[in-house]
């Protein structure tokens, strides 16, 4: 009786042995930790990089109306009003049709237009920045458009 069970815990026990990885197991170091790449754009190491602009159908409704130049007259002859609209712009001697919108905050957006006027077409990027209180919009140029930002306050 000693011997069968002698027999049948040997191949246990070899069995176990083979499956340990022997006394070096606790002299092994733990692998360290890989820390996710962060890529140079801001990306998270993933390949597709920061968040792209959030863009807009429409011009939010904070920014349309009516604008003139802070010391303007708000009359349809002033030649510094502008009529914002939800897909368009009225300048004085041109007009421009939004294709693209880009909200950059509840209180800065930029603008693309496709303008005509005076017999000419081109396309136009500009900047608007509201004040804290609505009443101000500043264009801005945006690239290398040479552009004199004038401070225009909404017109009643």
């Amino acid at each position: 009786m000693k011997r069968s069970l002698l027999t049948a815990a040997l191949p246990l026990a070899l069995l176990a042995a083979a499956c340990s990885d022997g006394p070096d197991e606790a002299a092994a170091p733990e692998p360290a930790e890989t820390m996710m790449p962060v890529e140079p754009d801001g990306g998270i190491g993933d390949g597709a990089g920061p968040p792209g602009p959030v863009t807009a159908e429409t011009i939010p409704a904070a920014f349309r109306g009516v604008w003139d130049y802070v010391e303007g007259s708000c009359d349809p002859a002033s030649d510094l009003r502008v009529e914002i609209g939800p897909e368009t712009m009225q300048f004085y001697e041109s007009f421009g049709e939004v294709t693209r919108i880009e909200v950059a905050g509840p209180q800065d957006i930029v603008v693309s237009l496709a303008m005509e006027g005076e017999g000419e077409t081109w396309e136009m990027v500009r900047r608007f920045t509201l004040s804290d209180d609505g009443r101000r919009l500043t264009p801005a140029a945006v690239g290398d458009d040479q552009f004199e930002p004038m401070p225009l306050k909404k017109c009643e």
